[in-house]
């Protein structure tokens, strides 16, 4: 109960924890105990093992992930690196403009001394430009030219189709997660803990800087 508090873990790493510490407690065990304390979310279907499917480059910094999302009438923009799960620089604005998304991508580079060869994003209109000229030509926004001008390669998801950008999915929903159970803590402070203390199943329950710099 005390490293589900402090981690937020679900049965699955709280298990891989445990099992690690010499516990021998199995994961149905695990997520009983979560249930029964009201510690999960009604669940219609009987949680099983889930089967992934991993799509991620070999390398850390070939791509970067970026995407908006709006919490507590705030902007929230991140950039993530696509190999590692490593956030690269997260930000909190006012306003979704380009120019914060591309005032933070500066930030990215500038901190972490790297340039990413691609950047994903969605069709959002601080990324992409989404009009047409008389001809059918589509028009280039702001954000496609400053990443032209630095040589790197600008990718989009599909429209209506999340999954394809679902590492930033996922991320905003554990940060929305975990401001709601501590909402004392900063946005930096929780960039922190993400990267250097949260395991992450996809990374076989490694962390995030430490899968980084193994990649680099």
């Amino acid at each position: 109960m005390e490293l589900r508090k402090k981690t937020d873990y679900g049965s699955e790493k709280l298990h891989f924890v445990l099992k690690k510490q010499g516990f021998g407690v199995s994961q149905r065990q695990i997520q009983r105990i979560l249930d029964i304390s009201g510690l999960t979310e009604p669940c219609e279907k009987r949680r099983g093992k889930r089967k992934y499917v991993r799509y991620q480059w070999p390398i850390s910094n070939y791509m970067w992930h970026c995407d908006w999302s709006e919490y507590n009438q705030r902007w929230y923009c991140v950039f993530i690196d696509d190999r590692s799960r490593k956030i690269m620089a997260a930000g909190v604005f006012d306003n979704a403009t380009t120019k914060n998304a591309l005032f933070l991508l500066y930030q990215a580079m500038l901190v972490n001394e790297v340039c990413p060869v691609i950047i994903l994003s969605d069709k959002g209109t601080q990324f992409y430009a989404n009009k047409y000229n008389k001809s059918g030509k589509k028009g280039i926004s702001e954000f496609e030219k400053e990443l032209a001008d630095l040589g790197i390669e600008f990718w989009t998801s599909r429209r209506n189709h999340p999954q394809t950008n679902g590492k930033m999915e996922k991320w905003f929903d554990t940060v929305k997660k975990r401001f709601k159970k501590h909402p004392e803590e900063t946005l930096q402070e929780f960039v922190k803990w993400y990267n250097e203390e949260r395991i992450h199943h996809a990374l076989d329950y490694d962390t995030p800087e430490k899968v980084y710099r193994e990649k680099l």
